[in-house]
């Protein structure tokens, strides 16, 4: 009996063996991996001193063999910390098919609707996304990046007196002395100052300069512009007007080439129109 239950047990321990290597191996956990992405800031544009455009570069590697779509679902944009409205910023950009390792992005921000006024912009721009590695898995994402960049701000003109040189009868000239502020905190050049004065109402001359003034940074400077008025269509009794003046009111308007020195915007073209009283010297 012993032999006989002998071979049993070797029978016995084949056939676990052989049970156990026909068992199938378990399946892998289906993983998929966030892409290293990132958001980069690339440069800024300008097309006026209030609207700017900032550009950025999404870079999503792939490391996978398989396909990755990279989708952007959503964005914000702050300025200073605080939430820009979508009246003040715009994203623009294109969720391209079949993947891409780089996606370009346009922040458009209008600095007239924004509510600060700091010397430094300090924008942020954080964008969520999807990354598809098949139709039906996706795996979510966030990147953000960010800027600071110089402010702009328009100098100031303000006429400070009058003065007529010399009185004619047909022609009158006038000294106009005019100071321009910078509240820039870096300094601005002015030229190709074009210019037109009024007085109580009538055109009285215009004129235009060259390489008028250097304004250092947060401060004022003044030059002196020499017109000459003409009376020939004029009434007659307008010069007599004038010579008895003691105030004058006045409208002093223009165009002006403005040179910041600032890379994303360095000269911009701006129109003026001031008015107010000032003293006629004799």
């Amino acid at each position: 009996m012993k032999p006989i239950r002998r071979i049993w047990r070797v029978f016995f321990l084949l056939g676990l063996v052989f049970s156990c290597k026909s068992l199938p191996a378990p399946a892998p956990a289906v993983h998929e991996e966030i892409p290293a992405s990132r958001l980069e800031f690339d440069h800024i544009e300008a097309e006026t001193i209030q609207k700017i455009s900032l550009f950025f570069k999404l870079v999503a590697p792939n490391s996978r063999t398989s396909l990755l779509k990279t989708e952007i679902k959503n964005w914000k944009a702050e300025l200073d910390g605080r939430a820009l409205g979508k009246d003040a910023a715009e994203l623009h950009f294109e969720n391209i098919p079949g993947g891409a390792p780089e996606i370009p992005l346009r922040l458009d921000i209008d600095l007239a609707k924004c509510p600060l006024e700091p010397e430094e912009l300090d924008v942020r721009l954080t964008v969520n996304v999807d990354y598809h590695f098949s139709k039906d898995r996706s795996s979510p994402g966030t990147v953000s990046a960010g800027a600071v960049f110089p402010r702009i701000r328009e100098p100031v003109f303000t006429i400070t007196s009058i003065a007529i040189l010399q009185a004619e009868l047909i022609n009158t000239r006038f000294r106009v002395n005019l100071r321009i502020d910078n509240p820039n905190f870096f300094p601005v050049d002015l030229s190709s100052f074009g210019y037109e004065l009024y007085g109580e109402g009538r055109f009285w001359a215009g004129g235009e300069e060259r390489d008028v003034l250097h304004i250092p940074a947060k401060s004022s400077d003044e030059t002196k512009l020499f017109l000459l008025m003409n009376f020939i269509d004029m009434k007659r009794n307008l010069l007599d007007e004038v010579v008895a003046m003691n105030l004058v009111r006045y409208r002093f308007r223009g165009e002006v080439l403005v040179g910041t020195g600032v890379e994303y915007l360095p000269a911009f073209d701006m129109a003026f129109d001031k008015s107010g009283m000032s003293e006629v010297f004799k």
